[in-house]
């Protein structure tokens, strides 16, 4: 579905570079590193919103500078850790934004989308929140209501920055565990950043390591056999415990 070959970060100079891996259908895959070693870039620059310095991205086989657009959001969708909150706008009218590929000129969309728009809703948890102002909603709700856009979208791939960072406990287990579901009932491919490794290790199908001095994807199990987990934090002496899931 999605495979990065040699990808290097950066637009002017390099800031990371020779990351490989490939993402399937139905996987869910958690993107993880210390602070600053550019986990936001690389999201930003599969979803194109980032220009990168050298490599390649395809989807389906298909360079994603390819595409236009509107094709390009039927492949794609991403959610930043902030999205921006827009007072007296609708529950409803948030999530239908994402309706914009695939409406004409005006802006108006079908009777199915409507449907669809509802359905997801119910989906994340937000049944009878539609005409609530999006707004007023609390963080826990808000976050349901930004992945209820990334459906609506339609997209293949959903890519998420960090979408538990200001959530408590109890809103952090119930949003991993529905993008885990999204990923397994509706043929998604969910990559997400995060600084919850035990969560991540337990539920995600796949790990991409950004460590200092180099890039690792794989099976969790195949990541802590050979070490990978060790590399994440330069000069420190944290080790991680292969049955803990942490460092110590």
């Amino acid at each position: 579905m999605l495979i990065l070959e040699k990808l290097c970060l950066g637009y002017n100079k390099v800031i990371y570079r020779e990351i490989n891996a490939r993402a399937g259908k139905n996987e869910i895959i958690a993107l993880v590193g210390p602070n600053g070693v550019g986990k936001s870039t690389l999201l930003k620059s599969i979803a194109g919103i980032q220009k990168y310095h050298s490599g390649t991205i395809k989807i389906l086989n298909k360079d994603i500078r390819s595409y236009p657009p509107n094709k390009l959001a039927e492949q794609l969708s991403f959610v930043p850790s902030q999205s921006p909150r827009a007072k007296n706008f609708s529950l409803f009218d948030m999530v239908s934004t994402s309706c914009y590929n695939r409406t004409n000129w005006l802006g108006k969309i079908s009777e199915q989308d409507y449907d669809f728009i509802y359905s997801t809703l119910k989906k994340v948890g937000l049944d009878g929140f539609a005409g609530r102002d999006s707004s007023k909603l609390s963080d826990g709700e808000f976050q349901r209501a930004a992945i209820a856009r990334s459906l609506v979208q339609d997209s293949q791939i959903i890519l998420l920055d960090e979408p538990t960072a200001f959530l408590d406990i109890a809103n952090k287990i119930t949003i991993t565990r529905l993008l885990k579901e999204i990923a397994e009932q509706e043929n998604k491919t969910i990559i997400f950043s995060t600084h919850d490794l035990q969560h991540a290790l337990k539920i995600c199908d796949k790990i991409w390591i950004m460590g200092h001095s180099q890039f690792f994807s794989g099976e969790p199990e195949n990541l802590i056999e050979k070490g990978a987990f060790e590399q994440m934090f330069k000069d420190s002496s944290l080790k991680f415990d292969s049955k803990l899931f942490t460092y110590i």
